[in-house]
């Protein structure tokens, strides 16, 4: 009984302490900008080389390139993480001061090891800046620089938060099968399908398909292959994989073109990327992808390429040569 009348004493007296370092200074502040290096600029993120987030032992370096941001010198940034977290932080102000005293920083998550993130020009240093625990005031949360001692109230920055999940590009594509116009598919034959713009139905661009039909439910898992198409991992692209098992050319709409070849069995599967409107962005790199996406890029053409009729003796492969003719019967 006593030990737990003195652990409810000391629960009190921590969370007082947090409510007196949340409620304690005078409030004298003239709502300044957080960062006016960033406030007196438009272009936010353009103005940025770097943006360095720690916390602990985490570190993410994000630093701009000719091919654009990348993290801790390997793969893209999810840029709209960093747009979202340099748009808040151009646009918080400072709302009151608050205390000054080192020894109240890790109730406050406001050491140097708490959430932390530094702004670069150059080599130029333009901000560091530790976010700690949100406070009292709605929507405000405690900061400080880095090379102060002085803690604030600070507006706009309640969401920020990190983690790999949140800094590392997985999606690559988010495209509609809708606007999936044409699909070129190269494996034990070159197939072209496209897609008939009154009906919706794929059908051979080729007609001499010696009455092959597209499976059209399975030709419309294939057109929905970039809809949320998110990779599991980058590695740096090796020199040679040798041959692609299959190749995906998925022409979309206003020109642009998406291709994916995929290399290997299901167990060591390896994926190359091309994307028309960047055909430089992902040259240097090879993926894996969920096995849910690699099913659908391993389905083989006599899956998809169906022939209405008894005969199962030939091969799509067979039909859809264009000097094979049928001899039987």
């Amino acid at each position: 009984m006593t030990t737990g009348k003195t652990l409810l004493g000391l629960l009190i007296v921590a969370g007082g302490l947090v409510f007196y370092l949340m409620n304690q200074a005078p409030k004298d502040s003239g709502h300044d900008f957080l960062i006016a290096a960033l406030s007196n600029n438009e272009t936010g993120i353009k103005s940025l080389d770097r943006v360095l987030v720690t916390q602990g032992e985490q570190q993410f370096d994000m630093r701009e390139s000719d091919s654009g941001w990348h993290l801790n010198g390997g793969f893209y940034v999810r840029v709209d993480s960093l747009f979202n977290w340099v748009q808040a932080l151009k646009n918080a102000r400072l709302i009151e001061r608050k205390t000054a005293n080192p020894a109240h920083f890790p109730a406050l998550s406001l050491t140097e090891e708490d959430l932390r993130v530094r702004l670069y020009r150059g080599e130029q240093l333009l901000a560091d800046v530790i976010l700690g625990q949100t406070g009292s005031t709605p929507g405000a949360r405690f900061v400080r620089y880095a090379e102060d001692t002085q803690s604030w109230l600070a507006s706009g920055l309640n969401d920020l938060n990190s983690s790999k999940e949140l800094w590392t590009l997985t999606m690559l594509f988010d495209v509609p099968d809708n606007q999936v116009q044409v699909i070129e598919w190269t494996a034990e034959d070159i197939v072209r399908l496209v897609k008939d713009d009154e009906t919706g139905q794929w059908q051979f661009a080729d007609p001499a398909t010696d009455g092959f039909t597209p499976d059209q439910q399975a030709v419309g898992s294939l057109a929905s292959a970039l809809s949320g198409f998110r990779i599991q991992q980058a590695l740096e692209a090796e020199q040679d994989l040798g041959q692609p098992q299959q190749v995906f050319v998925f022409g979309l709409t206003e020109g642009r073109s998406v291709t994916l070849a995929l290399f290997g069995d299901k167990d060591s599967a390896i994926l190359k990327v091309t994307d028309s409107d960047q055909p430089e962005r992902y040259l240097n790199w090879q993926f894996t992808v969920p096995d849910y996406k690699l099913d659908t890029l391993m389905m083989s053409q006599s899956e998809a390429l169906k022939k209405p009729s008894e005969d199962t003796e030939k091969g799509p492969n067979q039909l859809l040569s264009s000097d094979q003719t049928d001899t039987e019967g």
